[in-house]
């Protein structure tokens, strides 16, 4: 059912997994040059077609978060199941914060002879996967109360 909270909440998850393919993730400050990291690839700040690095593992995680919450959004009649996935969900989307700092450890060397050299910066897409934990584990919250309720309804039958 779309009215549900929960389900409410994974749309947004949804949407946010869409706008976090276009949005940068860091941008990295070397000597040279600077570089900005998104879902997919790190390039260089002035030239998009000069990639230092390619990122696939953390825009692929993102469109599996995506996809596991559209199938969960209409799985609404078997609670249950609901949140299996979105257990393996947040275990996804940490995978997804791992990627990502896995990545800029990636970056930081080819950038430059010494990775402490390398200045980073955090940007907007960031706080995506961060966001989409936090609605995820909300939605499960409001699941468990869903299933709670009609446990109690079926004790007064």
């Amino acid at each position: 059912m779309i009215q549900r909270i929960q389900s409410l909440l994974l749309a947004i998850v949804v949407i946010l997994s869409i706008v976090f393919s276009f949005l940068p993730i860091f941008e990295f400050v070397g000597y040279e040059a600077t570089y900005v990291m998104n879902a997919y690839k790190t390039h260089l700040a002035d030239n998009i077609n000069e990639v230092i690095s390619k990122n696939m593992g953390i825009g692929v995680l993102q469109g599996l978060v995506m996809l596991v919450s559209i199938i969960v959004i209409f799985l609404f009649k078997k609670r249950q199941l609901q949140m299996k996935l979105l257990k393996l969900n947040l275990l996804l989307i940490t995978l997804q914060i791992v990627a990502i700092v896995m990545y800029t450890d990636v970056v930081k060397e080819a950038i430059g002879s010494n990775p402490n050299d390398v200045i980073m910066s955090l940007k907007i897409g960031a706080a995506i996967p961060v966001l989409c934990l936090v609605l995820v584990y909300v939605s499960i919250h409001f699941i468990k109360k869903d299933e709670a309720l009609v446990r109690a309804a079926d004790r007064l039958r």
